[in-house]
């Protein structure tokens, strides 16, 4: 009953409306109200609902345990009573340490209601809000439906509504495990109590990660210092973090040789085979065959493959005849993984589509949210019968009855510490819609997870990959020479069936993909086959690979350590404390790792091991089954003689007594000095990492990001030795007095993840002010290695490009876009049409750039000429100087094709082969071509990656109080108001000049922006040309396009506004200065945009640029990019 009077005056007519607002309210027939955990699954769900029903959000927790701080201040407080109880005021929860364990008392006590333990619960200041709105539609509902997630969390959550909400109306607990219109109806008419037990689990749960990181973490900070934190996750898995390092430190490599001959029957093809023994010894072939310190596990059944001996080899094997001693053939079968529990679901998200733990989770969550996914937070791989019945439904329409084994494939789950409470992740629904559907539905993040999800489901009800595996052997002899016997093998795999793999590619298994591609023969026993060629190339054994987020997540379930629904919290977090850093993919423990890891590992020798942490889950999987007493487990662990409180107590005690012993021995130990017979340390204090000589001696800072196994005793004292020079930058060493700076300067937090694109939102504080930024910047490797040093090179200069490109196309002759940047440097007189002409040919033969102008019949004598010296220096690259650096091999190329004279011919031809000397000299630390050329493409690709979206933080927040929903707010500016039908503005009063009013046309749009100097309205069209007007910060995310056309109606306020104007700092705090102009580089905000200029040359930031990240190193690319525009 809605009734609206436009005849009366206004403030009566007001009254009367608001009087008949509250009638109708009042006397509203009730709806039920059924809570959920987010407002996009409340959008979702109260589609299916209808109109029967009022569907609200919690928005997750609404309370969570009390800060210690607020213990005393808070009501239910009383000094008489709670002044004695230590867990109260250390961890916000009360206890009972006297609590009876004789089984009669402990009886009563249970009936009486008597706890041990009490956490004191406080509503959250960002929950009250909500918490009003859901009393105020309980007031109007008849019934109160709890549809919080189905899993630990979500039941608290649903316990915790009814604690604070009081309902007295039916209440039930309703659990779907995807959000479709049947799931949500099924629900409802299987409602069910509160699981309490699950509630006590989480509750355990909680109270064991207050208390333990709590404990942890106050007294890391007290040995390693502020920022320091430890945790009942976090600490076992940055320890396997830190082990897998010290690993790589004590790892030893060491070299070995291997051969590949080009073997040929008489009747076939030629095809390859691998060397695998000599002289009835396995010849050693890889990482398997060699302990950490490069010796030989086996030595009485392995030999290595020396250079000399593989030189032999090659020379008395080659054209030399071997026999066929034995053929197996074997059949291939390979089966389907199964669908995705959230563990595996977070390790393929993160190997095939890039990206990090967090983000899989937030695009996961998003997918469920809407109805396009079951749950997404589960440990068990097996699927309803509904699921079944639409996959093999999918399978049959898409590939046929071929592809559909005769019964549904089964899966359980291979972890101990499963919950299994939901079916794996699957499409919603029953019928699976196929991605191509949902192209106009989801962005491309989301549509790539949807994809991967769909094609694992329906690939793990499909039939097996089948075919043959064949491998044969190959044996020579010569009992004249040092290598009398040798064994070659060669295996190949025909597959007849694809299965699975038609529409899911998984990991290959058994045979390497090279191997996978061998076609073999038809071959017989005893037949000869001859040696044509042999190959051999030497190889070094290489230290166990870092974790990366997938095989951190993989190591975490198989160990028991947390829940896959918290994996990506912890590497987050363990990520957030600078505890790592990633180098590409890999995570890179940090000083500040080891030594909490060894304070750890020292004082709780048995509470880092990971059986620990696995143990304590165990106990809270019993709790949830109802077989343990939440009580009776915790006075256990924390009263008990030897229990969690006396442990902390007794370290307590000692830090107190003997902290300089303490964190001595937390140090990492880099090695000793042979001169000096004296230990060298990495230590972490003041929040900066540092190496000293012994317990007092000489100090010098380190780069934050270094990594400690390229920390040697040799490193470390170049460190100390250049810090005692009083022109040192901070203490630390670089070519360029920079290694890294920005990353002590850019102090950074994650603040959450967008749910839309599943992107990670920080906090940063860049050299202008704290701003935001959705996504990472690309992560470039530091200046200390050779990889850094290679890619910092000044690569937009022209004589930075050619020498790549000789050494490019060199390495690789079907590198055409390398070969068409060196056809004419030096001058070789070929014109653009010829170039042409020569490319179309290739195009047509389907050949390389260079074959076809090997090839080529159409220039003329002199620049045929030229063309033929090129192609006879590239040719010749592979067999000169072979044993020489790289960087000395390319100077000699540059030479030979006349390039170097050329340059010594250009203008400041002194500073160019300056420039192109310091190349040379870091392309000579490379140990391959190979490795250069990887290094070449990453930085491409780092060059080209997408740079993250940033916004400056409005007046009105700060650093402390802003939340992710700020952040994400901030970040979608500037709001779209688009205009659906024509308006004509009045101005009042009307100008003296000019127009007194302009249209707005339809499609035309208003947008509102936080600018440099404040928000605004911008419109721009045809008729009002370009029209602002100033808001206020209240105003930014609530105006609406009515209020913004009453803006536009006034007259615009005119004021002179000087350019905004920032000078930039180099990494010593002084101004940047220019290299060329030699002159101070400054930001400004001009006419087009931010752009930053010397006073000489203007350069616009670029995209994925920002004021808030520019840096001075930037600021000089760009400034030298747009010279070499202008040149």
């Amino acid at each position: 009953m809605k009734i609206v009077f436009f005849a009366l005056p206004s403030p009566f007519a007001t009254k009367l409306q608001n009087f008949l607002t509250k009638y109708d309210e009042r006397y509203t027939v009730p709806k039920s109200l059924v809570i959920v955990e987010s407002p996009a699954k409340a959008k979702t769900i109260a589609r299916f609902l209808g109109d029967d029903y009022t569907v609200e959000a919690s928005v997750g927790h609404i309370r969570d345990l009390i800060q210690p701080k607020d213990v005393k201040n808070d009501k239910r407080f009383s000094q008489s009573i709670h002044a004695e109880n230590p867990t109260l005021t250390k961890f916000g929860i009360e206890t009972n340490s006297n609590s009876s364990t004789d089984p009669l008392i402990k009886k009563l006590q249970q009936q009486l209601g008597t706890k041990s333990w009490m956490p004191w619960y406080v509503e959250s200041l960002k929950s009250q809000k909500t918490i009003t709105q859901l009393k105020r539609a309980l007031k109007k509902a008849d019934a109160l439906y709890l549809a919080t997630d189905e899993d630990r969390e979500g039941e608290a959550i649903a316990w915790h509504l009814v604690e604070v909400l009081q309902p007295d109306l039916p209440v039930y607990r309703m659990v779907f495990h995807e959000i479709t219109e049947k799931a949500i109806l099924e629900a409802l008419q299987n409602t069910r109590a509160i699981d309490m037990n699950q509630v006590s689990a989480q509750e355990t749960r909680r109270i064991l990660d207050r208390v333990i990181g709590y404990d942890l973490s106050g007294l890391s900070r007290q040995v390693i210092g502020g920022g320091a934190t430890g945790g009942r996750v976090q600490s076992p898995t940055l320890r396997k973090i830190v082990e897998r390092e010290k690993e790589r430190i004590r790892f030893k490599s060491t070299g070995y040789w291997s051969a590949t001959a080009e073997l040929k029957s008489n009747n076939s093809s030629s095809f390859d085979a691998k060397l695998i023994g000599i002289n009835h010894k396995r010849v050693a072939s890889g990482k398997n065959d060699f302990n950490e310190n490069g010796q030989l596990k086996k030595p009485e059944e392995v030999v290595v493959l020396s250079e000399g001996n593989a030189k032999k080899l090659q020379e008395q094997f080659t054209n030399e005849t071997l026999t066929i001693t034995s053929i197996e053939t074997s059949p291939h079968r390979r089966q389907p993984k199964p669908p995705f529990t959230t563990s595996s679901f977070q390790q393929e998200v993160i190997n095939k589509l890039g990206g990090s733990s967090g983000a899989a989770m937030a695009i996961a969550q998003g997918l469920y949210q809407n109805g396009y996914i079951t749950y997404h937070r589960t440990d068990s791989p097996g699927l309803s019968d509904q699921a079944l019945n639409a996959a093999r439904k999918e399978v049959e329409q898409l590939y046929g009855m071929d592809y559909l084994p005769d019964k549904p494939r089964t899966y359980v789950t291979k972890s101990e510490s499963a919950q299994e409470a939901h079916e794996a992740i699957r499409p919603a629904g029953e019928t699976f819609r196929a991605p191509k559907e949902l192209r106009n539905e989801l962005n491309k993040d989301q549509l790539a997870v949807y994809e991967l999800i769909w094609k694992r489901t329906l690939a793990s009800q499909m039939t097996d990959e089948t075919g043959e595996t064949k491998r044969v052997t190959f044996e020579g002899e010569d009992s004249q020479q040092d290598i009398q016997h040798v064994i070659f093998s060669s295996s190949g795999r025909t597959i007849n069936h694809l299965g699975f793999n038609q529409i899911y590619q998984g990991e290959p298994e058994g045979l390497t993909a090279q191997g996978d591609a061998v076609i073999l023969p038809d071959l017989q026993e005893g037949e000869k086959v001859s040696a044509n060629h042999i190959d051999i190339n030497s190889h070094e054994t290489k230290p166990p690979a870092r974790f990366t987020e997938a095989s951190l997540v993989k190591w975490m379930e198989e160990a028991g350590i947390g829940r896959p629904s918290t994996f990506a919290a912890t590497i987050g977090k363990i990520q957030a404390r600078e505890y790592t850093h990633k180098s590409g993919r890999a995570l890179v423990p940090t000083v500040k790792a080891f030594v909490a890891t060894n304070f750890l590992e020292n004082e709780f020798k048995n509470e880092v091991q990971y059986e620990y942490t696995a143990n304590l889950n165990q106990k809270l999987d019993l709790i949830a089954e109802g077989t343990l007493d939440l009580d009776d487990f915790l006075n256990d662990w924390y009263f008990e003689t030897s229990g969690w409180e006396s442990r902390i107590d007794n370290i307590q005690n000692q830090i107190k007594v003997d902290l300089p012993r303490i964190r001595h021995e937390a140090a990492h130990s880099v090695g000793q000095n042979q001169e000096t017979d004296q230990y060298i340390y990495a230590r972490y204090a003041n929040q900066k990492p540092y190496v000293q000589i012994s317990i007092d001696g000489e100090t010098a800072s380190l780069p934050p990001i270094l990594p400690l196994d390229e920390l040697t005793v040799k490193r470390a004292k170049e460190f100390i030795d250049i810090a005692s020079q009083p022109d040192t930058v901070l203490g630390w060493v670089d070519r360029e007095k920079a290694i890294e700076i920005t990353s002590t300067n850019q102090v950074e937090r994650i603040l959450g993840y967008d749910p839309a694109r599943g992107l990670p939102v920080y906090l940063r504080n860049g050299s202008f002010g704290e701003y935001v930024s959705l996504g990472d910047f690309p992560k470039w490797p530091p200046m200390s290695s050779k990889e850094g040093r290679l890619m910092k090179q000044p690569h937009h200069l022209k004589i930075i490009k050619v020498a790549c490109s000789y050494l490019q196309v060199a390495a690789n002759p079907d590198d055409n876009n390398a070969m068409k940047i060196i056809l004419n440097e030096p001058k070789r007189g070929i014109g653009k049409r010829s170039i042409e002409n020569i490319e179309n040919i290739a195009k047509t033969e389907g050949i390389s750039l260079k074959e076809a102008l090997a090839n080529q019949k159409l220039l003329k004598d002199k620049p045929a000429k030229a063309a033929r010296k090129l192609i006879r220096n590239l040719d010749s690259w592979e067999s000169k100087n072979v044993d020489e650096p790289v960087g000395f091999r390319l100077r000699e190329l540059l030479i030979d094709v006349g390039y170097w004279k050329e340059i010594s011919r250009m203008d400041k031809a002194e500073d160019k082969i300056k420039i192109l000397e310091n190349l040379l000299a870091t392309l000579n630390e490379f140990s391959s071509i190979e490795s250069i050329l990887t290094t070449l493409s990453e930085r491409q690709e780092l060059k080209d990656a997408p740079k993250p979206t940033t916004a400056s933080l409005l007046e009105m927040m700060s650093a402390e109080n802003i939340t992710i929903e700020d952040a994400i707010n901030v970040l979608s500016l500037p709001r779209e108001l688009p205009i659906k039908e024509m308006i004509i503005v009045e101005i009042d009063p009307p100008p003296k000049k000019g127009e007194s009013s302009f249209k707005l046309l339809k499609d035309e749009m208003i947008t509102v922006h936080n600018g440099p100097f404040g928000p605004y309205i911008r419109v721009e069209g045809d008729d009002c040309g370009v029209q602002t007007r100033s808001i206020s910060e209240d105003d930014i995310f609530s105006i609406d396009l009515a209020a913004c056309l009453s803006l536009l109606a006034t007259p615009k306020k005119f004021q002179r506004r000087q350019t905004k104007t920032i000078i930039l700092k180099d990494t010593e705090g002084k101004p940047a200065v220019d290299s060329v102009s030699g002159k101070p580089i400054e930001v400004k905000t001009g006419k087009f945009g931010p752009y930053v200029t010397d006073g000489t040359t203007n350069a616009s930031l670029q995209l994925g640029d920002s004021i808030e990240q520019i840096t001075g190193e930037r600021a000089k690319e760009l400034l030298a990019d747009r010279r070499a525009q202008q040149n």
